[in-house]
């Protein structure tokens, strides 16, 4: 199947380090109607995610039964 997409090189906003848009990728964001290329790498969009949720694990919390 040809798309007419390439593989886009992309510098990150965060790390200033250059990272491939891929096809595959691509092909998702447009799925999703994203309109932009994205503007982090993986490894700082994953941080930057943590961050958003204030960096902290998610922790189940145990049922606690009164006494």
């Amino acid at each position: 199947m040809d798309n007419g997409l390439e593989p886009k090189f992309l510098i990150c906003t965060e790390c200033n380090e250059e990272f491939v848009f891929t096809i595959q990728a691509q092909e998702y964001f447009a799925e999703r109607g994203y309109s932009e290329d994205p503007k982090r790498c993986k490894s700082c969009h994953t941080l930057y995610k943590k961050g958003q949720r204030g960096g902290k694990p998610r922790q189940q919390t145990a049922m606690q039964y009164p006494d």
